[in-house]
């Protein structure tokens, strides 16, 4: 979210370069792309600039429109407003005058051309052998006739396809700002896997559903005029092949109807598949440290195969479509000549080919058209109706009058009354912050901070109240502090007053701006310096006061660009003391009148704890007025008002000593200081290296390389056949494989029987066409095409679906077993692309797609085999154009599959904002920085939508030349016909598939280039189930019974390195631990505490040896090591699912075990009141719980599997010194026999352990008792 601004990826009108109109009939703006794309790769200043109507942002906005006048609508009227009227109504009058003429076009192209058809057999039936003027005509007719509708069908199919892009677009836009107008209480209950199934998998369905939706309104022309004109010419039993047709139309609508019916259940369980895969992601460390890899595995897995399962079952459905298809003709065909032959008439070849051409015609239109169009529809109508859902959920209240505005005096604010729309979609605006207008120039306008009756009350809690009848004022520029026990509703005191709570009852009054700081930091991705500064101007002066006070200036000295160095997402490259400062200082940055601070000094040690609450809460921010939550006593004592809660409620407010004295408050904290020992000399300069932050994760430094995102993995040229071959032989064996492929091509041969055998049959005389035995093999031939083509589909289908879950079962177990640098260097958007769009597209998109091409394929095959059996001199023409039909194909796909793969790429960005915005959404709201983050969203939105653009240009551009010389085709077949006088009968057969050619080649090769372009998803997908694991699980080892029994620890030249190339973060440490004794760690945030536990854990794996009781953890199963070791990191990590599953997630304790150990952190009385006690449901990542109860449960996770070593990184960060006080008493009595690492900053959490090991820059500066390291502990 910096000042910099990117590069215009759209022209406006006046911009646009005007285009002849022979270069836009032909598509002739991607010719340079193509030429470019054959000599090298493609980069992005190839790509067509993408006009404006086609950005996200104009779309957006008028879909907006559309959608808020629905509302406004449907509450006048008292009816459910819906998405799907606003959607049609965005289509513009140009787009409709479009489609209209260019379907017109085409539609007179499919009437004309059967009349055409019928005049040359007749012409060639007939006796007189001479030929006139007019038979060539028609002949050359018949080429031009089909090119013209080739030109109407490929620009309204672009066209179409256009606006499906917009609407994905619009949509995806939509989403996002909902995103950023829900209130945090609500989206906590709505599951992140949705949020990014609605933007990946439900948008997606409306580029397909634009193109099949407008043959909907005018299939029926083609119904009725085509049985005009064959009732015309020869009779009403013509006509029976066409009502069976028709007769069809409601079955393919129920067939829709139950496959959308069928995707809605298979998206809510892809929607559950995908939280899981976010939890998974957010929590891999937890998952790795407790070697949970097999339980999440199975648990995906069980996910998958109820997704799989739906979709398996609604195979059939889709099978009796693809049987249709292609066997509707057939039968509709038998049936008119039946109903010909039983009244009598007899057969000629203009008639059998005239009804032929009519049939194909309508077959195409009812089987093809007319049931994709329903099936289509109705998938876009569920995704329409899952946004919708999503569309309605009530919004936050609409920015208090208080929140962020300039000071026009006194303000109030009442909850529970005021006045916004509740689902509406509405435009942001930038907030400004004036610091030469601010409220400190002018105080005699500030009022004093007022909360009245403050209420908040969580539903799935036992008469409960978050928030009861809270009141309190402060004093104007004073500084009052929040305490209370775990769960006590601190933080969501100060989220309600910053109005991040929706269901809030009460009053809270305010005058002047304000900035809200949550208990979780939150950085985006970006420099240090642009997420210091969050979109405000920069200020030399203020922006360095503001760092030193915020103790940064030290770090950012040693980071290797400074302050313009990349911090990755979810800020990977910092410690978590980093991110708390970085968080804290874009608030001291904004200067404001009221700060509201949730605890933001539990992750810092005591020395920069001081220096920030010395130098800015209590320096730089001294004449504001501040609202922190906090539990350490030293803050406490700071506070001119301390305001005590517990269960909600106000228990005391004033002074701490006066609190003290009431027995109110009590406790005491000494932290622990670490003072460097003369004989380590700090580096400076050039030589500065970097150190591991708290969290595990590398902090950069100058002189070492720096850390890195990845780029996204861009295959280049052709997709190998072998990418094919592993795609089958994932899901079946290499006989089934040839035994499908030999089932393939029997089923074609059957289904163009039938056609044969007519051929044959008008060849007869008439009195021998209606015997019975003809019928009977004709009827025969037809029923064995129906049952033959409906298994080719089926098996097909399954085999695609064996395929795909094989591949995502492969891709799991890669996953969790992938070192944390994939995790660290991937972000969250480019992982979860892989298992939501690129699984959504094998699912659901490359079977149908494959089926499809491949019947086309062998469609047009026969098309080109009949004519040739029929007159071999025609090879003369079909082998050059065959050749160049293959050449215009490769010069396409080469560059083609390049838009493909970067337009795959470019879904990847949106993703990952959309996650991030989701993790940082109340820092965002409360700044109002909604504009900035939508803009960036649509900006990586306009990439997607150029490269989409760009990708149906160029299938059309190919698409219009394969017309061309598939009509030159139908020509030269038509005239050698003519100067031949071929048999009227095979003329006429060859004919027909020769004009379906027109058609079948342009689409066989499109969708052959599409297969080719979604098998991208395929190639993604493998290249995920190919990651390297850590080295550990290579080693199968297993270790003795009952180890460890001692818990003795050694390190040896322990040396710990984050990435390749990186810096050493822990320098060849060589230390034994005792077992059974306890180890205190100690050192300045930064100074490689956490990184000895990522190394202990082989997170990654260290250099030198660890042995733990006389084993080297290298030579176990890494998984077998970790079991035996518990770790507690600093950042408390829950799993959406039952509260029994986060403690137990193995299912190895029984209920009273549960409760023993709830009861000794404290948590027994809290979770008998939860609804389902045990089994209450949590929410991803423990949203509906506090910062602390969720550090106490992780904490009883621990202590439940009483294992003989035991890490505890800073474990009462988040709880009051009372629950504090409580746990330690219960460590030190459960864990007596264990050998435990505790990790402090405070002095009291390890005195008394046996010994200190003090840490500084990666060494070990001292390692003995306390008495002995408090020389270098203050």
């Amino acid at each position: 979210m910096g000042s910099h601004r990117y590069e215009k990826l759209y022209t406006s009108e006046a911009e646009e370069p005007r285009e002849s109109f022979s270069s836009l009939l032909f598509f002739h703006q991607m010719s340079d792309v193509f030429k470019t794309g054959s000599e090298r790769t493609l980069d992005e200043k190839d790509f067509l600039p993408l006009s404006e109507e086609h950005t996200s942002l104009s779309n957006t906005k008028k879909l907006q429109k559309k959608w808020n006048d629905e509302i406004a609508k449907s509450q006048e009227s008292g009816r459910r407003p819906k998405l799907w009227k606003s959607v049609l109504k965005t289509i513009s009058a140009r787009e409709v005058a479009i489609i209209i003429f260019a379907e017109a076009l085409n539609f007179l192209d499919r009437m004309i051309q059967p009349l055409l058809l019928a005049y040359l057999v007749s012409a060639l039936s007939s006796d007189d052998r001479r030929h006139t003027l007019i038979t060539y005509g028609v002949a050359v007719a018949m080429g031009v006739s089909p090119l013209i509708g080739a030109f109407g069908f490929h620009h309204r199919a672009y066209c179409s396809e256009l606006f499906g892009i917009k609407v994905r677009s619009a949509l995806k836009g939509l989403v996002y700002i909902k995103t950023l107008l829900l209130s945090k209480d609500t989206l906590v209950n709505v599951s992140s896997g949705r949020v990014i199934d609605l933007i990946s998998n439900d948008v997606q369905r409306m580029v397909e559903a634009a193109f099949w939706f407008f043959p909907l309104t005018y299939v029926w022309l083609d119904i009725f005029l085509a049985s005009f004109i064959l009732v015309f010419f020869i009779g009403w039993q013509a006509v029976m092949g066409l009502i069976f047709l028709c007769v069809l139309v409601p079955y393919y609508a129920e067939l829709s109807s139950m496959n959308a019916l069928m995707c809605q259940r298979a998206a809510a369980e892809t929607d559950q598949r995908l939280s899981l895969i976010t939890e998974v992601v957010s929590g891999i460390r937890a998952i790795k440290a407790y070697a949970w890899e097999s339980g999440y595995r199975e648990k995906i897995r069980t996910k998958r195969r109820k997704e799989i399962g739906i979709i398996r079952r609604n195979t059939s459905v889709l099978s009796c479509i693809a049987t249709l298809e292609y066997t509707s003709a057939p039968i509709a065909t038998l049936l008119s000549i039946i109903s010909l032959m039983l009244t009598g008439q007899p057969l000629t070849p203009s008639s059998v080919f005239l009804i032929l051409s009519y049939v194909n015609i309508l077959k195409r239109s009812v089987c093809s058209e007319l049931a994709q169009g329903f099936l289509k529809t109705y998938e876009a109508y569920v995704s329409l109706s899952r946004i919708e859902d999503y569309l309605l959920l009530e919004n936050l209240p609409l920015t208090p009058p208080y929140r962020l505005t300039e000071k026009k005096g006194y303000v109030e604010r009442s909850p529970d009354i005021l006045e916004s729309p509740k689902n509406n979609l509405v435009d942001f605006t930038e907030a400004t912050y004036d610091k030469n207008t601010n409220s400190r120039n002018d105080s005699e306008r500030q009022e004093n901070l007022r909360v009245s009756s403050l209420t908040h009350e969580q539903t799935k809690r036992k008469d409960t109240f978050i928030l009861q009848d809270v009141e309190f004022d402060t004093v104007l520029k004073s500084f009052t502090a929040v305490t209370g026990p775990v769960g006590s509703g601190k933080s969501t005191l100060l989220s309600a007053i910053a109005g991040e709570l929706s269901n809030v009852s009460g009053t809270i009054s305010f005058s002047g701006t304000f900035v809200y700081v949550p208990q979780t930091a939150w950085v985006f991705s970006g420099t240090v310096r642009e997420n210091i500064l969050f979109g405000q101007p920069y200020d030399a002066i203020r922006y360095a006061r503001t760092t030193e006070v915020c103790a940064l200036d030290e770090d950012i000295r040693k980071f290797p660009n400074e302050d313009q160095t990349y911090v990755g997402e979810r800020g990977v490259t910092l410690s978590g003391g980093q991110r708390a400062r970085i968080s804290l200082a874009r608030a001291v940055y904004l200067d404001v009148d009221l700060y509201l601070l949730d605890d933001p000094l539990s992750a810092v040690d005591l020395n920069v704890s001081q220096h920030i609450m010395k130098n800015c809460i209590k320096g730089l921010l001294g004449n504001k007025t501040r609202l922190i939550a906090a539990h350490q006593e030293e803050h406490l004592k700071e506070a001119d008002q301390v305001i005590a809660l517990y269960e909600g409620r106000v228990l005391g407010k004033g002074k701490f000593f006066e609190l003290q004295e009431r027995g109110i408050l009590n406790g005491s904290d000494r932290t622990v200081h670490h003072k460097v020992p003369k004989e380590i000399k700090l580096e400076s300069g050039n030589n500065e290296k970097i150190v591991k932050g708290e969290d595990g994760m590398a902090q950069l430094v100058n002189e070492e390389k720096d850390f890195e995102i990845s780029e996204e993995d861009r295959n280049s040229g052709n997709m190998s056949s072998k990418l094919y071959w592993n795609y089958f032989r994932s899901g079946i064996s290499t006989l089934s494989i040839f035994a499908t492929i030999c089932f393939f091509l029997i089923a074609q041969g059957i289904l163009v029987a039938p056609n044969v055998w007519l051929a044959f049959l008008v060849k007869e005389p008439p009195e021998e066409q209606g015997y019975q035995s003809t019928l009977i093999i004709y009827g025969c031939l037809v029923s064995a095409s129906v049952v033959f083509v409906y298994v080719r589909a089926a098996v097909f289908f399954l085999v695609s679906l064996r395929c795909s879950e094989r591949l995502h079962d492969k891709m799991v177990v890669a996953f969790l077993q992938a070192p944390m640098l994939f995790f660290d260097s991937n972000p969250e958007g480019r992982i979860l692309n892989r298992f939501s769009m690129d699984i959504g597209c094998i699912d659901e998109i490359l079977p149908p797609k494959f089926l499809l091409s491949i019947q086309l394929l062998l469609l047009l095959l026969t098309t080109f085999i009949l004519p040739t059996v029929a007159n071999p001199w025609l090879l003369i023409v079909f082998i050059p154009v065959a050749v160049l039909v293959c050449f215009i194909t490769k010069y396409y796909l080469k560059t083609s599959r390049e838009l493909k793969r970067l337009e795959v790429a470019s879904r990847s960005p949106v993703l990952s904002h959309l996650a991030e915005t989701m993790n940082g959404l109340d820092t965002i709201r409360t700044r109002r920085r909604q504009r900035a983050f939508e803009d960036k969203f649509y900006r990586h939105q306009d990439l997607h939508n150029q490269r989409s653009v760009m990708f149906k240009q160029g299938a059309r551009w190919l698409a219009v030349r394969l017309s061309l010389l598939s009509c030159l085709l139908v020509i030269v077949v038509a005239i050698a016909s003519i100067l031949m006088s071929q048999d009227a009968a095979f003329a006429g057969l060859s004919l027909a598939y020769i004009i379906q050619a027109v058609v079948l080649t342009q689409i066989t090769v499109r969708e052959l280039a599409d297969v080719e372009t979604f098998m991208a998803s395929v190639e993604q997908v493998m290249a995920y189930t190919k990651l390297d694991p850590e080295p550990g699980y290579k080693q199968e080892q297993l270790p003795p019974a009952q180890w460890p029994n001692e818990g003795n620890i050694t390190l040896q030249d322990f040396s710990l390195t984050y990435y390749p190339g990186g810096p050493q973060v822990l320098k060849g440490i060589n230390v034994s631990i005792k077992g059974g004794t306890k180890i205190g760690v100690a050192g300045r945030t930064g100074a490689g505490k956490s990184s000895i536990v990522a190394g202990l854990m082989r997170m990654p794996d260290p250099d030198g040896q660890v042995i733990v009781d006389g084993i080297k953890l290298k030579d176990l199963s890494i998984q077998a090591a970790r079991r035996f070791i518990s770790v507690l990191g600093q950042s408390p990590v829950i799993f959406g699912g039952p509260l029994r599953k986060n403690l137990d997630f193995e299912e190895q304790f029984e209920d009273a075990d549960l409760w023993r150990v709830l009861e000794d952190v404290q948590l027994r009385d809290f979770v008998e009141k939860l609804d389902g006690r045990l089994n209450y449901e949590l929410l991803e990542q423990g949203s509906n719980i506090s910062v602390g109860e969720r550090q106490l449960i992780c904490l009883a996770r621990v202590l439940l599997q009483r294992n003989q070593i035991v890490i505890l990184d800073e474990p009462t960060a988040n709880v009051d010194p009372d629950t504090e006080k409580t746990i330690w008493q219960v460590v030190r009595k459960m864990l007596k026999n264990s050998t435990v690492i505790i990790i402090a900053h405070r002095l009291h959490t390890i005195q008394d352990c046996d010994k200190i090991l003090v840490f500084h820059d990666g060494n070990v500066s001292e390692y003995d008792s306390l008495d002995e390291a408090s020389k270098y502990l203050v």
